[in-house]
């Protein structure tokens, strides 16, 4: 019996956490359904869809099983191996008995909440991306469709930036959520504009070519500087 011991916690504690970590992907599911470019029960229109398929996904089971009573089998040894795998013990740090439960959980979590998350966008990056996109005001799941992020990262990232967003504004003639075109921030200046260079009086401007010759005319004389030829000047009187 003492052999059989190990088994029987693992699938003991394998079937306890089976089932709550089968709700929360049903719900995780089920949520991700939800509309950010939508409101009103338009948004909430894919959740309940999605929970409709869940239900009419277990029920449909139940009939199956009902009329062929030999799945059973099947799904019982399709439950102890899924119970087996969810109770495999993490390897125990501390020297503890017990403390091989707490490892695994946090590792689930861990696992549902994804790897790190990337930077937030900065002012200047929300600035392009909202003139990019503007028509002329910008949703807030069409600005996150753009920049590739969850909206909720993006309005973060408004957020910090100080941008205001959250109210009904019109976007391709659609109302939704977002940012307005009068509370864009100001593109950054670009590297255009920048001073010509300074021509001291009696001399050609040169800003065509540097290797263009370059005149300059004296009094009584015009000298020709070529510059193929630097030591050399055509003087013209």
């Amino acid at each position: 019996m003492n052999r059989l011991r190990p088994a029987a916690d693992r699938l003991a504690r394998g079937t306890g956490r089976l089932g709550p970590a089968l709700a929360r992907r049903a719900v995780a599911w089920a949520r991700r359904g939800h509309r950010e470019d939508l409101t009103g029960l338009a948004a909430h229109l894919g959740t309940i869809a999605r929970a409709a398929l869940i239900a009419l996904g277990v029920y449909l089971l139940a009939r199956v099983v009902r009329a062929s009573p030999a799945l059973m089998w099947a799904l019982a040894g399709a439950g102890l191996a899924a119970a087996w795998r969810s109770g495999r013990p993490a390897a125990v740090e501390s020297g503890e008995k017990g403390a091989d439960e707490t490892p695994v959980e946090g590792a689930e979590e861990a696992g549902e909440e994804g790897p790190a998350q990337a930077p937030l966008p900065t002012r200047e990056e929300l600035a392009a991306a909202l003139h990019e996109v503007a028509d002329p005001n910008v949703h807030t799941a069409a600005l996150a469709t753009h920049l590739g992020l969850p909206a909720e990262r993006v309005r973060a990232a408004l957020k910090a930036a100080g941008i205001p967003a959250g109210g009904q504004v019109r976007m391709g003639g659609v109302p939704s959520t977002g940012i307005k075109a009068g509370d864009f921030p100001p593109l950054s200046p670009s590297g255009e504009g920048a001073p010509e260079p300074v021509v001291v009086a009696g001399q050609a401007s040169n800003n065509d070519s540097n290797n263009a010759p370059r005149v300059v005319t004296r009094e009584g004389m015009t000298i020709i500087h070529d510059p193929a030829e630097t030591h050399r000047h055509h003087r013209v009187a």
